[in-house]
């Protein structure tokens, strides 16, 4: 079994291509990958989430679906590493609970105040019904 703290090494921004890569191999095979949920402590941030986002976007609709509010809560700032490669993914989602924790999502801006967030998701919710014309 190797090490989740060795994986989240080798996803690190500053690693090799060749590093990263091995990391995202060994992240395939981790069956808890809620750890890479915008992890963040100390040594493990930002600088892993873009390839956090690449492991997360290989999952299942059916893997994905109880992590759809932090998935939704990465969309609170699509400059944030990873942002991007979430949202694409959601965009494709066919799960069954993706419009009721998009809605849940989306009274949680508007009752935070969150307009970037809010514009996020509203154009989230925009993009996938022209997806579905």
């Amino acid at each position: 079994m190797i090490d989740i703290d060795y994986i989240m090494t080798l996803l690190d921004w500053n690693e090799s291509d060749e590093n990263q890569c091995y990391g995202l191999e060994l992240a395939k095979k981790v069956n808890c990958f809620n750890v890479f949920l915008q992890p963040c402590n100390k040594n493990i941030n930002k600088n892993v989430w873009n390839n956090c986002a690449k492991i997360l976007s290989d999952k299942s609709d059916e893997e994905l679906s109880p992590y759809l509010p932090e998935l939704f809560r990465w969309l609170k700032d699509l400059n944030w590493p990873g942002a991007i490669c979430i949202y694409d993914r959601l965009i494709i989602s066919e799960d069954e609970l993706f419009e009721y924790e998009l809605k849940v999502s989306i009274t949680t801006a508007k009752a935070q105040n969150d307009k970037l967030w809010l514009l996020a998701l509203k154009n989230l919710k925009k993009e996938r019904k022209a997806r579905d014309k």
